[in-house]
């Protein structure tokens, strides 16, 4: 009788637990949903902050349309280093003239080592409207991928280029 007992007294904890579980897993879905919501908006934010490009992607930049249109070694300097040539096709459609210099770029490999600049400065300015292109040179040994990143007044763009792995 003693096992009767002690087995309907189980069951009747586990049938409570069971029911009380329940609505604890019906409360914490009408929390989920928050959280669901919470979840969608934060991917939409990175969205926003990224700002990762490659060659033929337009970069809206301060009013600006930004595309890399070419990027490869174009020279070699010797055994160890080549030229590697970036062409930059900017349309100014902000109010005001645009300049474009090499202090707005940087280019580095992924282990963000800088590459020096080689050949011409740069100093391309783009009236209100009007495109331009701009090509701006690097010295660089062989490497997987560059990735070449651009300050204008406090937003920036980060371009993935492809690496060098032999004189084109």
């Amino acid at each position: 009788m003693k096992k009767f007992w002690l087995i309907t007294a189980l069951a009747g904890a586990l049938t409570m637990a069971a029911c009380s579980s329940d609505e604890t897993a019906n409360e914490p879905a009408e929390e989920d949903d928050s959280a669901e919501e919470v979840m969608t908006e934060e991917p939409a934010e990175e969205e926003e902050e990224s700002s990762l490009f490659v060659v033929g992607d337009e970069a809206d930049v301060n009013g600006a349309a930004m595309s890399v249109t070419q990027a490869g070694v174009v020279e070699e300097i010797d055994e160890t280093q080549r030229v590697y040539e970036i062409s930059l096709n900017v349309t100014n459609d902000s109010e005001e003239e645009l300049t474009i210099t090499n202090e707005n770029f940087v280019m580095m490999d992924l282990a963000d080592e800088e590459k020096e600049a080689h050949g011409e400065e740069v100093n391309v300015t783009i009236p209100s409207g009007e495109s331009a292109e701009a090509t701006f040179q690097y010295a660089a040994s062989t490497s997987t991928a560059f990735k070449w990143i651009g300050t204008f007044e406090e937003e920036e763009v980060e371009w993935r280029l492809p690496g060098i792995t032999a004189l084109d």
